[in-house]
């Protein structure tokens, strides 16, 4: 009895050792998945990729633990309700798979009616445009990052690296100072090429800088900021929110056209405004076809036909948050750094 199971096992362990060996002479079998865990709000969805290796040709399977909370086809995982479900691939007549944890939290409360729509100066206006920052990535079907440029005429550059989100419902937008390079690194994002849009009404809830010797912005940008006959017509760069006067408390709202060289030209205003003290504030502009109109946590800052720009811009411009600085602001003690503007959501 004894000498037949010791037989057997040591076929098995011949099989398992040829097996081995077969592998290592190749190249290994592995699935993964790009994520391990992602938070997703109910009704977005969010797309997992599977890297495969060791198969000339294989067929992935994949399934949610709890369908009704989050359901997957083909990658794509679709937030359903507050709850949580494993998300897994399976290379299809193998053991080889790969799991990713996925949360769907518990529902805002709405803050109106219908969040789909806003009511201001007696038009109605509908959502195109939102993010809540939910999730461990910038969405790229939403945004992308800015160049990684030299600004304005002091050692700042934007870089990759400083604009990601927290895992907490936030951007962050980043500014630090790089000892190696003598460089300050701020954090920029964009819709350039993906949402741009002429009128409406542009939104954002988020933190300022808390140290003085940079800004943070959110604004709106097109390629007609050019020296255009029609004046910011064709194209204006829109300042809905800069933060540079730091030690005045003011909030900025400004206007440019015309190109950045000899023929430039602004406009605009500042107001007192109590937000540099790391909370939470929202900037807002309503563009119409008459006139710009700015807030700040919803109290009107600004109201401008832009006459000196021959009218209001006529054109679709994309939105960029971001982080710099410039000498008319003076620069930013290193030991300050790092500081982050937090956005809560765009819309």
């Amino acid at each position: 009895m004894y000498r037949k199971i010791g037989v057997f096992f040591a076929a098995i362990l011949c099989v398992t050792l040829l097996s081995a060996g077969a592998s290592a002479a190749g190249t290994a079998k592995s699935v993964s998945l790009d994520k391990k865990s992602v938070t997703v709000t109910a009704g977005k969805s969010v797309t997992l990729k599977a890297g495969v290796k060791g198969f000339d040709k294989y067929t992935l399977r994949w399934s949610s633990s709890d369908s009704a909370v989050a359901s997957v086809k083909n990658g794509r995982v679709t937030a359903k309700k507050e709850g949580k479900a494993v998300i897994t691939v399976t290379v299809k007549g193998t053991k080889y798979r790969a799991s990713c944890r996925v949360t769907v939290p518990a529902a805002k409360k709405a803050e109106k009616e219908n969040d789909n729509t806003i009511t201001l100066e007696g038009r109605e206006y509908v959502l195109t445009f939102e993010d809540d920052f939910e999730g461990d990535s910038l969405d790229p079907s939403k945004w992308s990052r800015c160049p990684e440029w030299k600004r304005q005429d002091t050692n700042c550059y934007w870089s990759d690296s400083k604009s990601y989100l927290d895992g907490k419902g936030n951007l962050i937008i980043e500014t630090d100072y790089d000892k190696e390079t003598d460089r300050v690194l701020s954090g920029a994002v964009r819709t350039k090429g993906i949402f741009e849009q002429a009128y409406g009404y542009f939104e954002i809830r988020c933190t300022v800088n808390t140290v003085p010797g940079y800004w943070t912005a959110f604004w709106l940008m097109g390629d007609g900021v050019g020296e255009n006959p029609d004046g910011g017509r064709s194209g204006t760069e829109i300042d809905i929110m800069e933060s540079a006067l730091y030690r005045k408390g003011e909030v900025q709202n400004t206007l440019h056209w015309g190109g950045y060289g000899a023929k430039h030209k602004s406009a605009g205003k500042t107001v007192k405004a109590d937000i540099f003290d790391g909370k939470y504030h929202t900037f807002s502009l309503l563009w119409t076809d008459k006139e710009y109109v700015f807030f700040t946590d919803g109290k009107e800052t600004w109201r401008t036909s832009a006459s000196e720009a021959l009218g209001t811009c006529c054109v679709p411009l994309y939105i960029k948050v971001t982080a710099e600085t410039g000498s008319w602001t003076g620069a930013p003690d290193p030991k300050d750094l790092p500081d982050v503007m937090k956005v809560d959501y765009v819309r």
